[in-house]
């Protein structure tokens, strides 16, 4: 079988889980978008419920429907005996499946991530960070491969989809957590006691704190952390010199739009590279408990029989 008829055949199967996913996709786009165009006012509320509920989601629906059951199904129904054939080898047919599904993920992920509307205001503002066509392909593709790789691992489709969403979800936290906001280093504002630091107000601030005389971090003293409000006691002990404020500049959400994208391309790359070496060693599975009862109780092949298929 050649890779048109691998594409074909993929298409032919899962064109109905790519159209309904497609729906989602494209309902969620205009949602958003009719409602900035309609004049409503699309502040921080809506911002949060679209990438609680869309963004965040999209990602992991490919994942748990589209990755999962990918190779866990025909491992769970042994259907790859089928699938597998002598002309496709596993590798091959595993590449023809993720350059249909792939395409769809990164494509719809992009719809999904043109949800910020017309009006761009998404590029101005750090709640909207998610609303954007690349770090939504981005997660719709790490989705995906988390998915397959969680099939192939676990070998039966239900404990796939909840090991994707899991995995899925845990990187979802630690990027947006811990890795997003020092993608680049911060800009810091410094100001003496008579003075105010100076944060944008469009700008995303990580954190804030004291300075020494050489305008370095300094933590609260043990005495003055008793107090609620330790400002008053860090400065009449001179224990700092003034305030510093760290944060992240509006202008640079593009660029940490793309980085992230980029992250998510990696991850996505290293988990089917694993997934990949797994499968070319037999896929990295021993048979289950049924799996061995059917081969137990297959009929054992006499010698005649054996010579039999070998000569033919």
């Amino acid at each position: 079988m050649n890779a048109e008829a691998m594409i074909w055949l993929t298409w032919r199967q899962h064109r109905w889980a790519i159209a309904v996913m497609s729906v989602v996709a494209l309902l969620s786009a205009l949602g958003l978008a009719s409602a900035e165009t309609g004049g409503v006012q699309t502040g921080m509320p809506l911002a949060a419920f679209y990438s609680l509920i869309v963004q965040l989601g999209f990602g992991a629906l490919v994942g748990a429907f589209w990755g999962a059951p990918l190779l866990a199904r025909e491992l769970e129904e042994r259907t790859y005996f089928v699938a597998w054939g002598q002309d496709v080898t596993p590798a091959r047919w595993l590449r023809g499946k993720l350059a249909v599904l792939g395409l769809a993920a990164a494509v719809l992920g992009a719809l999904v991530g043109s949800g910020d509307g017309l009006s761009g205001d998404g590029d101005r503002s750090w709640s909207m960070f998610e609303a954007h066509w690349a770090v939504q392909a981005g997660y719709a593709v790490l989705g995906l491969a988390t998915g397959v790789l969680a099939g192939l691992l676990t070998r039966h489709t239900v404990t796939a989809m909840a090991a994707t969403l899991v995995a899925y979800t845990l990187v979802r936290v630690v990027l947006a957590t811990f890795a997003r906001d020092h993608y680049l280093p911060v800009h810091r504002s410094i100001a003496r006691w008579d003075q105010t630091t100076v944060v944008p107000a469009d700008a995303l601030k990580i954190t804030d704190g004291f300075v020494g005389n050489d305008l370095e971090p300094v933590g609260v003293t043990a005495r003055c952390a008793e107090f609620p409000l330790p400002h008053s006691c860090m400065r009449s002990t001179k224990a700092a010199a003034g305030t510093f404020a760290d944060f992240q500049p509006v202008d640079r959400i593009l660029a940490f739009r793309f980085i992230e994208f980029g992250i998510c391309v990696v991850l996505a790359a290293l988990t089917l590279y694993l997934t990949f070496r797994l499968l070319r060693r037999g896929g990295g599975w021993r048979p289950s408990r049924s799996h061995r009862r059917d081969v137990s109780s297959a009929p054992q092949s006499t010698p005649a029989v054996a010579a039999a298929q070998a000569e033919g």
